[in-house]
């Protein structure tokens, strides 16, 4: 996999700062959902749920930025 441009970087990193509405450093899973939301207005709130768990990859109940990044990219980068 090629390495995310820096421009690409930013974009993710303002898309995770955007989404950590309390300015925690994390997103929680109601942050996540109104994220989701936005992106795929038809997800329920059961799919939510999943992806929350499937991107919360140390099941700490959050999504670091280094979750958020691997997401990012699997999900919504273009290669």
């Amino acid at each position: 996999m090629r390495p995310i441009p820096e421009d690409e970087l930013k974009t993710i990193r303002d898309n995770f700062e955007f989404t950590d509405t309390d300015g925690d450093g994390t997103v929680d899973f109601s942050e996540f959902s109104k994220l989701l939301q936005v992106l795929s207005p038809e997800s329920s709130v059961q799919q939510a749920a999943e992806a929350f768990s499937m991107i919360d990859t140390n099941s700490d109940g959050c999504i670091d930025y280094e979750e958020f990044i691997t997401w990012w990219k699997q999900v919504w980068w273009e290669y």
